[in-house]
């Protein structure tokens, strides 16, 4: 096969010291749950879920049937939990693969409890109470309680095997928000074991209150973000760093997306670079060329704002960002050469690039630069 040119570098053993810095904060009967979903954040599904498993891993999230039945499919024997609502025809090959639902309204209660009924297999199910996101989930501990209830009383139908909620804005450290909804949470919690029903997994925690709030952890955490080795942002970074329990946590990014320059010319003082004409050369200028774009996932408001790497230099990004193309100016390199790689996300000699960087630049959020990476770009797998 030949060489690519562009393609993603995905350190394997930075996925398994991101765990292990998390286990680091945990009680030992604390479990983590590996959130594998939006193909592990861009970072590939099936690799990841298989390193975080071998790291220590209890369980994968993901978000869709179709990731669930995937890693089926590849062997991944272990728990893994649908985060997300899925089809009605979707509920039955989840059920017989064993693997979790969320019950999260009445309407996914029924249309499980009516699946498992059909096909005579138990349905293994995880709870979700909103507590303060306004998105999935139950609206009320009450209409939780009586769910839960139910599932409880159907056992040849359900086996309840988690409880869980999601945190509003732990990322931006808004903690009386936060302490709001972990109250809303224990409450429900402890109101079903009053009742005497055992669930054996409950969960509150992702990857930012599980560094920051101790109290949300409760037996299980949900790492998401951090498992690839990026802050949830630049706030829970610097608390970290300054918080006496957290100073020694540190996180290793796992990914890094490289391409080579296709083109190099010379540009006359003047001339416009790239669509709409937006960008002229204030003086004479060496351009490269390289072959990635909005469809390579890089996005187009990094026109004249992004930058790339090239043999240790910062190169700019000059002219709109194409669909498959990006100029570069590369003035300063003079010795570059059409093949020479060059760094989207990433190291070159003492200059670093994160997708927190790119995702300052395009005012978004790490979270997208890396879970928008197409999967049509070649992954290489360090072990």
């Amino acid at each position: 096969m030949a060489s690519p040119l562009a393609w993603i570098t995905v350190d394997l053993k930075a996925i398994d010291f991101n765990i292990k810095q998390f286990r680091c904060l945990l009680k030992p009967q604390t479990k983590i749950m590996a959130v594998v979903k939006a193909n592990a954040y861009g970072h590939g599904l099936f690799e990841v879920a298989k390193q975080s498993i071998k790291s220590g891993a209890a369980s994968l999230g993901v978000i869709t049937a179709e990731e669930a039945i995937t890693l089926r499919k590849h062997g991944v024997l272990q728990p893994i939990v649908v985060l997300g609502a899925v089809a009605k025809d979707e509920i039955a090959p989840l059920i017989r693969n064993k693997i979790a639902l969320s019950v999260f309204n009445e309407e996914s209660y029924r249309a499980i409890a009516r699946m498992a009924d059909i096909i005579n297999r138990k349905a293994i199910v995880h709870v979700k109470l909103d507590t303060g996101i306004n998105r999935l989930g139950f609206p009320s501990v009450d209409s939780a309680l009586r769910i839960i209830k139910l599932i409880s009383a159907k056992t040849r139908q359900f086996e309840l095997e988690g409880l869980y909620s999601h945190l509003a804005s732990v990322e931006e450290l808004n903690q009386s928000y936060t302490n709001e909804q972990i109250l809303l949470f224990e409450r429900l919690v402890r109101k079903v074991a009053n009742i005497g029903i055992k669930i054996p997994v409950i969960s509150l925690a992702a990857s930012a209150a599980a560094m920051m709030v101790p109290e949300s952890r409760f037996n299980c955490i949900r790492i998401g973000i951090s498992l690839y080795g990026l802050w949830p942002s630049r706030g829970v970074e610097l608390w970290c760093k300054r918080s006496k329990k957290t100073r020694n946590f540190r996180l290793k990014p796992a990914l890094t997306y490289k391409t080579r320059l296709v083109q190099i010319k010379r540009v006359k003082a003047g001339s416009y670079i790239g669509y709409g004409c937006n960008y002229q050369a204030k003086s004479a200028m060496t351009v490269g060329v390289i072959p990635v774009g909005y469809f390579e996932g890089l996005p187009r408001r990094l026109g004249n704002l992004g930058f790339a790497l090239l043999k240790g230099a910062v190169v700019p990004f000059v002219g709109r960002v194409c669909m498959n193309m990006i100029i570069l100016d590369i003035s300063r390199r003079p010795r570059a050469k059409v093949g020479d790689e060059v760094i989207l996300i990433g190291r070159s000699q003492n200059k670093e690039i994160t997708a927190t960087d790119v995702a300052d630049w395009a005012s978004t959020i790490n979270y997208e630069i890396v879970s928008r990476l197409p999967e049509h770009i070649t992954r290489v797998y360090k072990p």
